[in-house]
């Protein structure tokens, strides 16, 4: 997904096809149409000519009609020309619009929340099973619409703690720009981590679905600091100059994925099905922590440091 596929270039694609169709078919429509103008041109031309000559003397009558005949003849076999090639042009263009058209998509063509065509299978926990099974196919109910799922149409994977393997590499910003941001949400975002690691903490003693759902709460709550967490991410992965990055957009998806991990403690129905789900939400934390770890430097403040999976 991070890279292009340039086997995508040998054949034509859904994305193709819909652009060529847009695009064809209103020439095929001035293509229709073109020998009509031209010949309407020329016999305007033909009209504008014929009276500069009959306004000559009536001495040169006779070249008159018989170059008048000649024009006769020549708009003829232009304005004739003009349509054979019109139709000719017409019909191959239709043929190949046709061809095109008639492909059928691929059988796991699906579109993307975000709208895009892909050749493949789209689905919340597709690439990692992992995942939050809660996330909605539409991604309505997630704190930040515009995330990987919402891109690429899949999960992402976890990020290894320490490794700089994925994603391969990390935007450019500015080092005040980050510093700035540090200094405005990095206590915040520790806070969260802290309440995350809380909530694994006092699992160990709840005893039934109401207990785990009064420990975790209202993931949304201030006390998670998950907004937070995404403007940090605003300051660490885009710029003015960038816009909205992949990377961006994949710190995006891990602050989903730990907003529906704890909404997925709190809803679960046995003790091995919530710690499943902290086990997937501190992934998703720790991958979070990771890549703003990578652009924190000296210069911009201390980094973060992950958590435990252990409950």
């Amino acid at each position: 997904i991070w890279t292009n596929n340039l086997s995508h270039f040998a054949r034509p694609t859904p994305h193709h096809r819909l652009a060529f169709a847009s695009i064809a078919a209103p020439m095929l429509l001035l293509l229709a149409l073109a020998p009509r103008f031209s010949a309407a041109f020329v016999s305007h031309s033909f009209d504008i000519h014929h009276t500069n000559v009959a306004v000559t003397t009536s001495t040169s009558r006779q070249s008159h009609i018989a170059e008048s005949e000649d024009g006769e003849a020549a708009i003829k076999r232009r304005d004739f020309l003009l349509r054979a090639a019109g139709v000719t042009t017409l019909g191959v263009l239709s043929e190949t619009f046709s061809v095109i058209l008639s492909q059928p998509l691929p059988a796991l063509a699906a579109f993307t929340p975000g709208g895009t065509l892909l050749e493949r299978d789209v689905g919340t926990l597709v690439g990692n099973p992992e995942a939050s099974p809660s996330r909605k196919p539409d991604n309505s109910n997630v704190l930040f619409a515009q995330d990987y799922y919402f891109k690429f149409g899949a999960a992402a994977q976890w990020i290894s703690p320490g490794s700089t393997d994925y994603p391969k590499t990390m935007p450019f910003t500015l080092s005040q720009q980050r510093y700035d941001a540090m200094k405005k949400y990095g206590d915040r975002v520790r806070s969260a981590t802290k309440a995350v690691s809380e909530v694994g903490g006092r699992l160990r003693g709840a005893t039934s679905a109401a207990d785990r759902s009064v420990i975790v709460g209202d993931p949304s709550s201030t006390g998670y600091a998950l907004r937070a967490m995404g403007l940090l991410a605003n300051s660490m992965l885009a710029s003015e100059n960038t816009g909205a990055t992949n990377e961006l957009f994949l710190a995006r998806w891990y602050i989903n994925e730990v907003f529906l991990g704890l909404g997925d403690i709190g809803a679960a129905t046995s003790d091995e099905q919530a710690k499943q789900s902290y086990d997937s939400t501190v992934k998703a934390l720790n991958s979070y922590l990771g890549m703003m770890n990578r652009v924190i430097t000296s210069k911009v403040g201390d980094q973060f440091e992950l958590l435990s999976q252990d409950i």
